[in-house]
């Protein structure tokens, strides 16, 4: 349910998801077991989901909105776009939203939006080499700089800004035992920011470090 689709692919259709939640709530279950169990624990009752339906309707009204306004994918992120009666209403609704939302927004630009973007994406092709080069050659930042500014974007909690850094550091000074542990406590703080609310974002993480998940001890 979360993603409208593997974010791999290009699939997924929230006005699919939205009819899918019409169903379960006309069948009116006594119980709802998902695939995963984090599912089950956070989309547990048709009356909760008849309620997420009401929000998510009305987040694709305000994305599409703002598509047909230019904004950008980040832009629409970070206004934090909450429903009405959201925070005062059910409290089981408030974090089945706030997992959907990401997936959502991103889903409905993807659908909505060409491969040129309102802020110029798609127009060139630079990859974390230009990047690193714009840094190296043309800023001059070493190695020690690029360290310690990840650092301090992990101390600030810019866990993505620094991984993207990151990316551009790997691209020029390979993975030198100081960008190695920098990379190592980024991605970290990535895996547990998720832990609860984005497998795939887990899983991808967690590769980028080879950090393997222990498993579930068997029960007695």
């Amino acid at each position: 349910m979360p993603y409208i689709g593997a974010p791999f692919v290009v699939e997924g259709d929230l006005q699919g998801l939205l009819d899918a939640i019409d169903v379960v709530v006309e069948k009116n279950p006594r119980y709802m077991l998902h695939g995963h169990e984090p599912l089950t624990r956070n989309f547990s009752s048709p009356d909760m989901l008849a309620q997420l339906k009401t929000n998510l309707s009305w987040l694709r009204d305000q994305v599409l909105n703002a598509i047909r306004r230019g904004d950008t994918r980040a832009e629409i992120h970070q206004a934090n776009l909450i429903p009405p009666g959201l925070l005062s209403g059910r409290p089981d609704a408030l974090l089945p939203y706030l997992i959907l939302r990401e997936h959502v927004i991103d889903r409905l630009y993807h659908q909505n939006v060409g491969y040129w973007q309102a802020d110029l994406e798609g127009l060139d092709h630079l990859g974390d080499s230009d990047h690193a080069e714009l840094l190296v050659d043309y800023l001059g930042l070493s190695e020690k700089q690029f360290v310690k500014a990840v650092e301090k974007m992990a101390a600030d909690g810019k866990y993505e800004l620094a991984a993207s850094l990151l990316e551009s550091a790997s691209a020029r000074f390979g993975r030198t035992e100081s960008i190695a542990k920098a990379e190592r406590l980024v991605y970290l703080k990535l895996m547990e920011k998720y832990q609860n609310t984005d497998p795939f974002k887990y899983i991808l993480y967690s590769a980028k470090i080879g950090e393997q998940t222990p498993a579930m001890a068997a029960s007695e």
